[in-house]
């Protein structure tokens, strides 16, 4: 049975948005977003965010038994220099939480190589079976403090591909708490470009929290699109949706 959601519905001209009470409900109707794109193209190539902020989404997949079998998945982004194995990893937060609960086929996951001889090779593979598979159809993100999408952080250019990120120093003071003893040494990441995101069939941000609210407001109060605060490239977006919570939504 599906479940049964309520939202409400804000939009100031340039950022449509669903408001749920709690991040478990909006997980849901992520979910049943998924659900939807799947049912009407089976092996729609899916690009979904490795963060505590999928968790809800994750599980309201697995619970909902959303069907996997012949969906494709590529890779967000991930820590250069991490081993897919090592907790804290985004392929291993993804192998966790979400393909271990799911149907979907291994050989149809091509996650970013985060140990290949260098992030260019990375970037290209990437690259490369982006273009084999035609495309992103559907792409789940999550917004950082400072306005991030994927490793792409203030300041990166709007018209980049797939690419080796330094990472700001905001995102290096989150990234310990993926990590069981601390962080290691990592200074950069591979991700896909703000270019890559705008080109996806269906965009959602999920924000949830309180501690994002601030994020969100500052989301709001730019006019246009900046590259000094990446979320708001979305603009630029016609098929993107912003998921809140009510905490993250705030005023």
């Amino acid at each position: 049975m599906q479940k049964q959601i309520f939202a409400t519905e804000a939009q100031d001209g340039r950022h449509p948005a669903r408001i749920f009470a709690t991040e478990t409900q909006a997980g849901h109707y992520i979910a049943q977003t998924v659900a939807s794109v799947l049912r009407e193209k089976p092996d729609a190539v899916l690009c979904l965010a490795a963060g505590h902020t999928s968790l809800p989404a994750f599980a309201a997949m697995a619970e909902m038994e959303v069907d996997f079998s012949q969906a494709r998945i590529l890779g967000l982004d991930e820590w250069l220099g991490v081993p897919a194995d090592q907790e804290g990893s985004c392929a291993y937060f993804l192998q966790k939480n979400l393909f271990s609960r799911i149907n979907a086929r291994p050989e149809n996951i091509v996650l970013f190589d985060s140990m290949a001889k260098d992030a260019a090779t990375a970037c290209a593979a990437i690259e490369n079976q982006l273009k084999a598979w035609g495309g992103i159809d559907y792409l789940l993100l999550g917004m950082g403090m400072n306005g991030h999408l994927a490793l792409n952080e203030p300041g990166d250019r709007f018209d980049r591909g797939p690419h080796e990120a330094p990472l700001s120093e905001t995102t290096l003071a989150v990234a310990p708490k993926y990590f069981p003893e601390g962080m290691p040494p990592i200074k950069s990441g591979v991700t896909l470009g703000i270019q890559n995101l705008l080109a996806a069939g269906r965009i959602q941000l999920a924000v949830f929290g309180a501690h994002k609210a601030a994020a969100v407001q500052k989301l709001f109060s730019y006019e246009q699109p900046t590259e000094e605060f990446p979320a708001t490239a979305l603009d630029l977006a016609e098929n993107a949706e912003l998921v809140l919570d009510e905490a993250a939504a705030g005023q």
